[in-house]
Order: structure tokens, then C-alpha cells, then sequence
């Protein structure tokens, strides 16, 4: 049960969900649990309490301290997450989903430890390769106390910035 829980950041970008066909092969490997997490970045969320926003109740209470806008926003995303969570839970893996703000790798790296995860799976993009970019990337590698499965998007640079 080398890999019985695993964390999978997700953005719902192309490159993060690239990486869901390898977490579903490693089912193999004793994946029993998959845990989605969505971490909003400090230009997004301000001035919310710190906290796991892991169903839609509690993102709507979110409305006493955002625009209604961005709450609304912020539930679209927590069931897009739901659809992943569901491909999982077809294939026999028990799905988490969390949305948590905080800086990205402090985020990974706490939630990981606290949630016994015995692997995190980032997908990333030849974009957050780039010179300007690495650093996350680099920084939530330094914080990751935990082994690391790290999937290169097919997204080139050059597609990406057209967006």
C-alpha cells in the first residue's frame, strides 16, 4: 500500500488534469483515496478566514466576506471538482475534494502532512517551467516532506499564451 493515499493540487487547468490518467494507474500501486485540492492563491481570496472550504455550505457562508460574484465563482469550481472526484470514485477510488486559501506550497505541504498523503501529484506545463515560473514549482518541491510524481503537460508554451 505504497500509495494508498494520494494528494493531486488541481486547478483545473489542462496540464493539472493531465496528470488524473497516472493517479488511475496507480491504483495498482494501492491507491485508495484521492484528494483534490484547490488552493486559492492570496490575489484570490483577501481576506477569508484560512479554512478547509470542502462543501458548498460552507462556501456560501463565504458571502459575508466576498462578493457574491466571486462566491458563486468559487461554488462553479467546487463542482467542477465534484466531476473529477466522481471519474475517481467510478474507478474505485475514494475522492476528497478541499479548498484552501493560502500560498501555494505552504498549502501542499501542511495539507500533506496533516492528511498522512503518501504521495503528491502536480501536473504542470512547459509554461510554469519557464525562467519567470519555476519558482513555485521549485518551492513546493523545497516543502514537500512527501515523494513527489511530477507530470509534464503535452501543453506547449507557445498554445498556453494564447489562451
Amino acid at each position: 500500500m505504497l500509495f494508498r493515499k494520494i494528494l493531486y493540487p488541481i486547478d483545473l487547468e489542462k496540464a493539472s488534469l493531465e496528470a488524473k490518467p497516472y493517479i488511475f494507474k496507480l491504483k495498482d500501486a494501492g491507491c485508495m483515496e484521492v484528494h483534490l485540492l484547490y488552493v486559492m492563491v492570496p490575489s484570490e481570496w483577501g481576506l477569508i478566514p484560512k479554512g478547509n472550504y470542502n462543501s458548498e455550505e460552507m462556501i456560501e457562508a463565504l458571502k459575508a466576506s466576498m462578493s457574491e460574484g466571486y462566491v458563486d465563482g468559487l461554488k462553479r469550481t467546487f463542482r467542477k471538482l465534484q466531476e473529477v472526484a466522481r471519474e475517481f470514485e467510478e474507478e474505485g477510488i475514494k475522492a476528497f475534494i478541499s479548498i484552501i486559501p493560502g500560498k501555494l506550497s505552504e498549502v501542499i505541504s501542511s495539507y500533506a502532512e496533516e492528511n498522512d498523503i503518501k504521495l503528491v501529484v502536480l501536473g504542470v506545463s512547459a509554461g510554469s517551467l519557464s525562467f519567470f515560473k519555476i519558482g513555485e514549482i521549485v518551492d513546493i518541491i523545497k516543502a514537500s516532506t512527501k515523494p513527489l510524481l511530477i507530470v509534464k503537460s503535452k501543453v506547449n508554451y507557445s498554445s498556453e499564451n494564447e489562451k
